[in-house]
């Protein structure tokens, strides 16, 4: 079995619904303990021009209170995206972040378009795990 593993969080497209970093455009299971190492996230479009563009990645414990969101962001800062096509690595807050198997990787977005307009279009975050 490889030691690390990637997780995939993708989205055809996302816009500022519901404000920054409130929604959640795909979850991913983790399939087993371990601990993040690396994080990355790449659009194929950004259509809006601002620097207000960017992207994070959130972990709910397995099996929360029924509607309690008490996910927490993994990153130390959110990765802004600025260039279509430009993979960016982020920076995973703590060096020994854990996730435990069952818990759920959240992708999340903040942009400053207007309204319901996508932001970001073939968006896509990989985490990788170190396995225990």
């Amino acid at each position: 079995m490889p030691d690390r593993y990637v997780l995939t969080l993708a989205t055809a497209l996302a816009s500022n619904t519901s404000g920054p970093f409130t929604a959640t455009w795909d979850r991913a299971v983790v399939p087993s303990t371990g601990t993040l190492r690396r994080a990355w996230a790449v659009a194929t479009s950004i259509t809006s021009n601002t620097t207000q563009n960017t992207v994070d990645v959130f972990a709910q414990t397995d099996a929360p209170a029924a509607g309690s969101n008490t996910a927490t962001p993994v990153l130390v800062s959110p990765i802004t995206l600025v260039n279509n096509r430009d993979a960016v690595e982020g920076t995973i807050r703590h060096s020994g972040a854990r996730v435990i198997a069952g818990d759920v990787l959240e992708l999340r977005t903040n942009m400053s378009n207007a309204g319901s307009q996508p932001g970001f279009l073939g968006l896509t975050a990989t985490i990788e795990v170190e396995r225990d």
